[in-house]
């Protein structure tokens, strides 16, 4: 049975597609020190695991898009998901950190299908106007997937193991597989016309010189490296330092589903009553807003959980409000090439996620005062840079002179 565009099917595949490389990440969290642990490895190894995996997240974003514009969504989507299970089944076999830390650049590069192509398949269903609407739909659920993820592989790690958790999510990918190879037709209807190797380039070179796009895209990546700085850091102070195990930190994770959710919600209810420039401009100030109240608390010497997902929560809801918004601006400003703005808006996302782990794991070899110290300077750097460069953005033309 084919699944029709635009159907509750088609939206339920949607989630399902943005959502597998996400959860794959956030699953990850808790059973990180046991990982260490069992392969003799450093934190900070243990750490650049999951920098890796984002390494190769972002490389793979350059494949998707723009192949998807020229040879279909479909095939392109089989090989990924494909590349994604081979590699994360071959991370239950790992037996070195070094082993692990490859094969995780690997399985990234075959993630990456699923969050390009979620949102070039977006753009062949619906209209510009439609998009931010859905993306918030699509979003608002997304969120909760990944936040609820570390309490599964807090559960696995204990249960059975950190190898698990990637058994977990490889038989995920398969099942995606599935459905996709069965039911899913190709849905790129400018498929072959002009998507040439020149086009592409010199609809990328476009896209790059283009003040909006570039607003879109640096707003949402600097929104990522902080909630990527959290992923990475927050499991080793509240688990090594506040003797959580990984089962507690699982749930503890849970309680940022509030600040997402909340955010993505309220970004929903806003469409169509708000300008997107001024929710983007909006969230922004939130991540500011969490690193201020997390370097109060470290200062003030308070040592405890919420004083780490307390200001969590708060960054969580400006990214809420942001990821919706900033993603179907990028990639509804080009239909005909809607892969490859995906692409290069994913890119950026896991390039800046990438970079701010490696940030977070080279200050926690810092011997710091205060306990969440490591974090706030990690996050400070792209705190700011999140209110700026949504300012490259201006208020958009009337709804009748944007691409349909």
């Amino acid at each position: 049975m084919i699944i029709t565009q635009r159907s509750v099917a088609y939206l339920c595949l949607l989630i399902c597609l943005a959502s597998f490389g996400p959860i794959t990440m956030s699953i990850y969290g808790p059973v990180m020190p046991s990982v260490g642990a069992d392969l003799r490895a450093t934190p900070e190894g243990v750490k650049y695991t999951l920098t890796t995996y984002m390494i190769g997240f972002a490389v793979g974003q350059l494949f998707y898009g723009p192949m998807s514009d020229r040879y279909g969504r479909r095939p392109t989507l089989i090989f990924g998901l494909l590349f994604f299970a081979v590699a994360t089944f071959g991370c239950c076999t790992s037996s070195s950190i070094s082993g692990l830390i490859g094969l995780r650049f690997v399985q990234g590069l075959g993630a990456a299908s699923g969050v390009v192509l979620s949102r070039a398949l977006i753009r062949d269903a619906y209209t510009f106007n439609e998009m931010p609407r859905i993306m918030s739909l699509v979003a608002l659920v997304l969120n909760v997937a990944p936040a609820i993820a570390p309490s599964i592989g807090g559960f696995l790690g204990e249960a059975y193991g950190w190898r698990a958790t990637f058994w977990f999510v490889g038989s995920f990918g398969l099942l995606i597989l599935f459905v996709v190879s069965v039911g899913l037709g190709e849905t790129n209807r400018f498929k072959g016309e002009k998507t040439g190797f020149g086009a592409l380039l010199r609809g990328s070179g476009e896209m790059l010189g283009d003040r909006r796009f570039l607003g879109y895209v640096l707003t949402l990546g600097f929104a990522f490296a902080l909630n990527f700085v959290m992923l990475a850091g927050a499991p080793f102070i509240i688990q090594d330092k506040l003797g959580f195990t990984p089962r507690e930190f699982g749930l503890l994770s849970l309680i940022t589903i509030a600040g997402f959710a909340g955010g993505t919600f309220l970004n929903n209810r806003l469409v169509g009553k708000v300008m997107p420039v001024t929710i983007l401009r909006a969230g922004g100030w939130f991540h500011v807003a969490a690193v201020v109240v997390m370097a109060a608390l470290a200062l003030s010497r308070v040592e405890t959980w919420w004083a780490i997902t307390g200001p969590y929560v708060i960054l969580s809801f400006g990214s809420g409000l942001i990821g919706p918004a900033a993603s179907a601006g990028a990639v509804g400003l080009y239909p005909r090439l809607a892969g490859t703005a995906s692409s290069w808006l994913g890119l950026t996302q896991m390039g800046m996620g990438a970079l701010g782990t490696i940030v977070v794991a080279l200050l926690s070899t810092v011997e710091m005062t205060y306990l969440a110290m490591p974090l706030v300077v990690s996050l400070a750097p792209f705190a700011v840079p999140t209110v700026v460069s949504s300012r490259l953005l201006r208020h958009g033309p009337p709804a009748a002179n944007l691409p349909s």
